[in-house]
């Protein structure tokens, strides 16, 4: 079984936990629940190393020395990939993965810095049920089996195919209204947690096919990157090529070769 690389996207504007986060402190730096951050909590999540390899977090400049610091505190070792600018998440996770792939990474878990989750056991199940789909080039994600009509979620749509514990998605649907929100959970339709399973070369390859520029942008970036110990600055000219968009309307849902795992740990993006 190979070992999962995480990469750990860090960005964000502090807005919406106004004023305990701001952009100078973020919440995922802030101890909301408990003593320990959300980043504490997302590394110590990925923490088995004999399931993950040395996470990857994808940050900018204002964020890199927090994200060091906050990883020494609990004695974790990570790599740090510095964006020029910010770009949405497509240009920052296809970046992340491209450098992955130059340290022979097999497979990729992309998830946020900022969400809580409960049961780390069963977020670690989930990850080793997606495994079987990445090796045969599909693109995971965790479905949450929702609690209740919430509209400020995206949706996705399992279909009938399954390999092992992961069904082929048929659709991600966009936050909806509280109506259509209960048809939803009726009909089956899972919350979009936006943690994504993939080996480089697939991401980067559907990447290409529906946003080329984006691709070409983001391996140029870290083709003429510069690095300094465990932190790699990419190429500013390459990664400012990049189209500004979400990893979700670039590829995820434009793509063919995503599955979802039902997650059996509890979440919420502790955003409002």
């Amino acid at each position: 079984m190979p070992l999962i690389t995480p990469v750990i996207l860090v960005g964000g504007s502090g807005k919406r936990l106004w004023p305990l986060s701001r952009e100078s402190m973020p919440k995922q730096f802030v101890p909301l629940l408990g003593k320990q951050s959300t980043f504490h909590q997302t590394l110590l999540r990925v923490a088995d190393r004999s399931l993950f390899a040395k996470p990857v977090i994808a940050t900018n400049d204002s964020y890199r020395f927090m994200c060091e610091q906050q990883a020494r505190e609990i004695g974790m070792e990570i790599d740090v990939v510095v964006e020029p600018q910010r770009r949405d998440s497509g240009p920052a996770m296809a970046a992340a993965a491209a450098y992955a792939r130059t340290l022979g990474a097999e497979a990729v878990l992309a998830m946020a810095s900022d969400h809580m989750v409960i049961g780390v056991e069963e977020f670690r199940a989930a990850c080793r049920d997606s495994l079987p789909a990445v090796a045969q080039g599909g693109i995971v994600t965790f479905g949450i089996p929702p609690t209740e009509p919430k509209t400020d979620y995206g949706y996705i749509r399992p279909g009938g195919e399954h390999l092992g514990a992961a069904q082929k998605v048929t659709a991600f649907v966009e936050k909806p209204n509280a109506q259509t929100a209960l048809r939803y959970i009726q009909e089956g339709l899972m919350w979009n947690a936006s943690y994504f399973l993939f080996a480089p070369d697939t991401l980067l390859s559907e990447m290409a096919r529906f946003e080329p520029a984006m691709a070409a942008a983001a391996e140029e970036a870290v083709a003429k990157a510069r690095k300094t110990g465990s932190t790699v600055f990419l190429d500013a000219d390459a990664f400012n090529k990049a189209p500004a968009k979400s990893i979700d309307y670039a590829v995820m849902e434009r793509t063919d070769k995503c599955w979802v795992v039902p997650a059996k740990f509890r979440w919420s993006d502790l955003g409002t």
